[in-house]
């Protein structure tokens, strides 16, 4: 009977891997015969689908006594949020290749959510007020994630173009005013996500030292301050960009080892 907790899990990680994977692939193929960006109905039943499995498999974790915040774990959470957020911006903007980077990720992610060695220990008893703390952060990096994302595809566009380079994938993009739009709409919800988190976390974290917080805490705000002076000044006076590119790439990388820096070493390595 202990088994079968287990295997369960399993298959949910297995059939929500799977449904990420196909719904990359359908996503690539409809745009490639579409020759442009087009909403897809089949994309959005498969996406929907992974991500239900992804959050079943969620649930039953959390529910089974304590929440784990392990390496894997988190991983898993957070890719959990960036594939909704990627369904629902999907709806409203053609952010079709958000789908074909960061599905396949998700179900590496959620495989090795249930097949890798635990890394982490559940923790009872949390406070409302540090869940939505959580919650706000792992939301807030997943907006992030899908932003960086997106900065990347920008970067690429704009260098294919002036290289008058418009075959490839180039083809398959809507044109680089609307994709440096959306950058800067995606850039705008995390920060304001993340500001919220951070004030949540001031509020409801008792004690940073003791909990070995401070670097977590000083990094996530030397990125929170480079994403407001990248929109301040794009609000303001415009920016090139390569420049908000740059600056996106340096805030995320910030937050990335305040997430997973002390993870990685504490967890995995040591």
């Amino acid at each position: 009977m202990n088994d079968d907790p287990q295997l369960l899990h399993a298959g949910l990680a297995i059939i929500a891997a799977l449904l990420y994977v196909g719904t990359s692939a359908r996503q690539l193929i409809c745009l490639d015969r579409q020759g442009g960006a087009q909403r897809e109905p089949s994309v959005i039943y498969l996406a929907v689908g992974s991500v239900a499995f992804h959050a079943i498999l969620a649930w039953l974790e959390l529910t089974k006594g304590g929440v784990d915040l392990g390496f894997y774990k988190v991983a898993s959470f957070i890719f959990l949020a960036i594939s909704v957020l990627s369904i629902l911006a999907l709806l409203v903007r053609p952010l079709h290749m958000m789908i074909i980077a960061t599905f396949p990720l998700a179900a590496l992610s959620v495989l090795l959510n249930v097949f890798a060695p635990s890394t982490g220990r559940p923790m009872v008893g949390l406070e409302s007020g540090l869940i939505i703390h959580i919650s706000l952060s792992l939301t807030a990096f997943g907006i992030l994630t899908i932003a960086v994302t997106q900065a990347a595809v920008v970067s690429a566009q704009a260098r294919k173009l002036r290289q008058h380079e418009i075959g490839g994938f180039i083809r398959l993009l809507p044109p680089l005013d609307l994709m440096e739009t959306m950058l800067y709409e995606l850039l705008t919800v995390g920060t304001v996500v993340l500001s919220v988190a951070i004030a949540t976390g001031m509020v409801f974290v008792d004690d940073f030292f003791a909990q070995h917080l401070v670097h977590k805490a000083v990094l996530t705000v030397i990125g929170w301050c480079i994403f407001s002076v990248t929109l301040f000044v794009h609000w303001r006076s415009g920016w090139r960009v390569g420049t908000a590119v740059s600056l996106a790439f340096t805030g995320y990388s910030c937050l990335l080892l305040g997430f997973f820096g002390s993870k990685l070493v504490l967890e995995l390595l040591l």
